[in-house]
């Protein structure tokens, strides 16, 4: 499918701190204070799909808005997809929150597909031109879509939403956001990076890169869930665990294997 579908990316800001959202990738943003700068250019991708951009939205996250988000997207196809996913992203609201979530923001992707061999999904994970990086997962979960809407037909009648950290820094560097799907389809794009919409105060910060194996504080991070969403199951506690370990096997964008990353990988300058 198109990168520019369903998928969305979304983009907060307050006290300075931004959120992004987007389908298939696109992205939203809730501004406070400050207002995320934008940028002219971007430096090539690397990658032979380009991934969906971000853009600023306002408000709570719920099911039913996800719900609406892709339903509208559908109603812009002209024939089914095979998948597509959704995306929205937000960010801390102040200095203290940014260290107690360790760095990261919050992000709530949600993918559709037509096949429900390819859930649960794999992997999420940020790619660089050489490297991925896993992202931990909270939590996910399997929603039903209804058969009245356009949404099973188009995209598929398997869905699956999930909450994850996302290093906040990301936003800066030129990666993507992939998914590999638990059959079918690997290195499926989600967002490109970096992003246009980038928060004044990230590019001020003299560390804004997550500390290797460090996690959200669980108190703190159920708190931002429950300010930013409402109406999803309640989030598993973070894995003790260290990242998951990368794939073996060669994906499609890439002629040999990736080598094993780290979050420290991923922001070295």
């Amino acid at each position: 499918m198109s990168a520019w579908r369903p998928g969305a990316c979304g983009c907060l800001t307050a006290m300075g701190f931004t959120a992004l959202f987007a389908i298939g990738g696109l992205a939203s943003s809730s501004l406070a204070q400050n207002t995320p700068r934008q940028f002219n250019s971007k430096p090539a991708s690397p990658f032979q799909e380009k991934g969906p951009e971000d853009k600023s939205f306002e408000g709570v996250i719920t099911p039913q808005r996800i719900t609406r988000e892709i339903e509208a997207w559908a109603k812009k196809e002209d024939a089914p997809l095979e998948r597509t996913s959704n995306y929205f992203i937000f960010d801390p609201e102040s200095a203290a929150e940014f260290t107690a979530l360790g760095r990261y923001s919050l992000l709530v992707l949600s993918v559709v597909t037509q096949d429900a061999s390819e859930l649960p999904l794999k992997r999420v994970y940020l790619r660089t031109a050489d490297k991925q990086i896993p992202l931990i997962k909270i939590s996910s979960w399997r929603v039903s879509v209804g058969q009245d809407l356009l949404t099973a037909r188009i995209y598929g009648q398997y869905r699956e939403d999930g909450f994850y950290p996302f290093p906040t820094a990301a936003f800066l560097r030129t990666a993507q956001l992939q998914v590999d799907f638990a059959a079918k389809r690997s290195a499926f794009p989600v967002l490109e990076l970096p992003s246009d919409i980038v928060p004044r105060w990230l590019r001020t910060l003299q560390n804004p890169d997550p500390e290797p194996q460090v996690l959200p504080n669980a108190r703190a991070l159920q708190a931002f869930i429950r300010r930013n969403t409402a109406g999803f199951p309640p989030p598993d506690p973070l894995p003790a665990a260290a990242l998951p370990k990368p794939p073996t096997e060669p994906r499609p964008q890439a002629g040999e294997p990736l080598k094993p990353g780290s979050l420290r990988d991923l922001f070295k300058k």
